[in-house]
């Protein structure tokens, strides 16, 4: 009876394992439509979160009515002073303004297509960040010019059998 006492005893001072928790669902057993996947593509496609950012027409609009104005006083005073070329000083003008402004203006509009566009058009980049993020992280990165080429590039990767992680 003590042997049985002691071994209740200590069954009862030791404390309980807690249980493991309960699987979490594959997040590829269903596309974007909520339909449950049988055959899957090679490799399969990352889950990604859709990122649906603010999109800022006021910054937009103000870059565009501060180019309107720029360009209307250069005009005004090549006209006014008579002065050579003014379609010349004006593209100048524009050329400069525009690899200010670029950079802002290629985000801006790949925000425009990550807020508008459909779920199952996002969905099928086959890669990680999605081909969107990578465009913005190319044009940070490196610049206006050699950042939408990288992206570019990328897009026309995107398809199976390629996939992965790809950073800019």
């Amino acid at each position: 009876m003590d042997e049985q006492q002691s071994v209740q005893s200590a069954e009862a001072q030791t404390p309980s394992v807690p249980a493991a928790p309960p699987a979490e669902p594959d997040p590829y057993a269903f596309d974007a439509r909520g339909v449950m996947v049988t055959n899957r593509t090679y490799p399969p496609k990352p889950y990604n979160p859709l990122n649906r950012p603010e999109i800022h027409f006021g910054k937009f609009t103000a870059a565009l009515v501060v180019y309107l104005v720029c360009t209307a006083v250069l005009l005004f005073c090549f006209i006014r002073f008579s002065l050579p070329h003014p379609f010349l000083a004006w593209l100048g003008f524009s050329a400069v303004y525009g690899c200010i402004i670029g950079k802002k203006a290629v985000i801006w509009s790949v925000h425009v297509y990550q807020r508008l566009a459909p779920d199952h058009v996002r969905l099928r980049c086959v890669y990680t960040p999605s081909c969107s993020e990578y465009m913005i992280q190319s044009v940070q990165k490196y610049g206006l010019f050699r950042g939408v080429y990288g992206g570019i590039r990328r897009l026309l990767r995107c398809h199976p059998p390629n996939g992965g992680e790809d950073k800019p």
